[in-house]
């Protein structure tokens, strides 16, 4: 039986933690489970909308200031634990920021891997949930966190593995969060009825790359009781999240339509084909 928080979540920027994984972390939370965010960039390439900001004095600090606001959300969603990785964003896939050299793409693997080892041996999660293999829409730190986040899981538990990061420690699930495109057409559709803005989901289910088919999903977790709470962390989010952002502002009942079900894939152990799990924790301690 874990000592310490039972579910761990990895995620790459600020504002992550609400937008696939909100749901998840506030269900959990009012269940009384133990949750923990583990942020691995602090988002210096992020977009400033905070309209209380002058983006010209706020760009240099930033990373301090997304650091605040997923401290925010993080509360928003009850969230017990939060730990920075402590790498540099690297912003969309083809940026000049994919050249720094502190940006998390160009991380060591091993390395990398050894810092989120001596936060899952300290924190002792039972199950963990991170990025999938493509990072959902190709962002280098979205893909470079299911890289490390899938090396520290597996080490996590060797005595072999990072001896000076504390005692072994062997989470029993990990899971990558996914998007699905079976719903998209009765999205769209409620969205049009209201005579809202569809260009977003629209880009969406033209690319044939973006999102699996629902079938191919392990868990389909209901958080359609949690969307409100996941609005509010995703509104901390205020240099990310325009206020007049879809993901703010699109009605109640849609919200429970677009964002209550999370959706993933459990990588270890492997189900068998058709599996479900009906709850991140069935049939553990």
């Amino acid at each position: 039986m874990a000592t310490g928080v039972r579910l761990l979540v990895v995620r790459p920027h600020p504002d992550d933690e609400s937008s696939a994984t909100g749901g998840i972390l506030a269900r959990y939370a009012a269940q009384g489970v133990p949750t923990a965010v583990v942020t691995c960039t602090r988002g210096e390439e992020g977009e400033i909308h905070d309209p209380d900001l002058d983006p010209v004095e706020a760009r240099p600090r930033l990373g301090a200031i997304r650091e605040q606001e997923l401290y925010a959300a993080c509360r928003i969603l009850g969230v017990a634990e939060v730990r920075l990785l402590g790498y540099r964003d690297s912003g969309m896939a083809g940026d000049p920021a994919n050249q720094h050299p502190d940006a998390f793409c160009n991380a060591d693997l091993t390395e990398a891997a050894g810092r989120l080892v001596r936060i899952i041996r300290e924190l002792q999660p039972q199950v963990v949930i991170t990025e999938n293999w493509d990072g959902s829409y190709g962002h280098p730190d979205h893909i470079m966190g299911h890289r490390v986040t899938r090396r520290a899981f597996f080490a996590a538990g060797d005595p072999h593995c990072y001896p000076d990061a504390g005692p072994p420690w062997r989470p029993q699930r990990l899971y990558a969060v996914v998007p699905v495109r079976d719903r998209w057409d009765e999205i769209a559709t409620l969205l049009e009825r209201e005579g809202l803005d569809t260009s977003f989901l629209e880009r969406r289910r033209r690319d044939p790359h973006f999102g699996i088919p629902k079938e191919q999903t392990t868990v389909q977790l209901d958080v359609s009781d949690y969307v409100e709470i996941q609005r509010q962390a995703l509104a901390a989010h205020r240099t990310q999240i325009p206020r007049d952002s879809w993901w703010l502002t699109i009605p109640h009942h849609i919200r429970r339509v677009a964002f209550g079900t999370a959706y993933l894939v459990r990588y270890f152990p492997a189900p068998a084909p058709g599996e479900r799990d009906a709850d991140l924790f069935a049939g553990l301690d």
